[in-house]
């Protein structure tokens, strides 16, 4: 983890990625909400080396076979974790693609696929090929969101709205569970369900109330483009697990201490800080949501 002010990686991705490869690219996760943010942020850093890069259309794993070929063809260099396999199956066991630029270790890209309509599991891996083997490209459902709503910046490089990445990690995790981040954030083993909950309550605080109440009208419009038969259903399950979180103190901390190190470093937030940021979604979008979600 370092400390990067994101509007510099976004003219580094613009300057180290060719434009017509940019058409197909969405930069979404910690760096897409701090460049967002950045005015609002006391800091201009955001505490990452990962840019987070969706390609789409939906589906389309040639697409991003191609642009990591391409990139290969230009100078970037595979991280020390992505290292193809010889065979293309089980596609859950292979490496995600993760390249440094042609001449920097200061930040890297990841490659993950828009997910198709059809995609049913949380997480779903497929093989591509590249020249030296097989690695693999996963694809988050509730990610189908994040090339709604996106933003253009200056730079050239598309990045996705806080609204529907709020959106999307909502509908991620209707529990807390017990699932822990593979890597530490701080000096912590995060819970995923309070990392990634901890981002909505983040994406909520950094936007305001006047800004954030008028997500629901996009949120309900996302639901219905990309998950047309379920979206009902969705709507009404969508802050299970932030009502889970808010009711288990413990999480919630590790909530505060994930959103601490990251994208409200400096801004003194606090449990009871966070709770009634909860609170606000709640009745500001996720009950207003659901009563939308029963209209026939």
């Amino acid at each position: 983890m370092s400390d990067l002010d994101p509007k510099a990686i976004f003219k580094m991705l613009a300057d180290d990625i060719p434009k017509d490869l940019r058409a197909h690219m969405i930069v979404v996760g910690s760096l897409a909400a701090a460049y967002h943010f950045r005015a609002s942020l006391r800091r201009k850093a955001v505490n990452t080396k990962d840019a987070d890069v969706v390609v789409y259309p939906a589906g389309d794993v040639e697409s991003v076979a191609a642009l990591a070929a391409t990139l290969l063809d230009l100078g970037w260099r595979p991280t020390e974790q992505c290292r193809p396999m010889k065979k293309s199956k089980p596609a859950e066991a292979l490496r995600a693609i993760r390249l440094y630029p042609p001449k920097s270790t200061t930040y890297f890209v990841e490659l993950l696929g828009l997910p198709k309509p059809s995609q049913r599991e949380p997480k779903a891996w497929t093989s591509v090929q590249l020249s030296d083997g097989w690695y693999g490209i996963p694809s988050f459902r509730y990610m189908a969101l994040l090339a709604r709503e996106r933003c253009s910046t200056p730079e050239g490089i598309d990045h996705a709205h806080p609204s529907m990445m709020a959106l999307a990690n909502l509908l991620s995790h209707e529990e807390v569970g017990t699932q822990r981040m593979s890597g530490k954030i701080g000096e912590r083993l995060i819970l995923r369900a309070a990392k990634d909950l901890g981002r909505v309550l983040a994406l909520v605080w950094l936007a305001g109330r006047d800004d954030s109440a008028t997500w629901l009208q996009p949120w309900r419009e996302g639901l219905r483009a990309c998950f047309a038969k379920q979206w009902r259903g969705l709507a009404k399950r969508a802050g299970a697990g932030l009502r889970d979180l808010l009711a288990r103190p413990p999480a919630l901390e590790e909530a505060r201490y994930a959103m601490e190190v990251g994208l409200l470093s400096g801004k003194g937030v606090t449990v009871n800080g966070l709770a009634a940021i909860g609170q606000q979604i709640l009745r500001d979008l996720i009950e207003p949501l659901g009563k939308l979600a029963a209209l026939r």
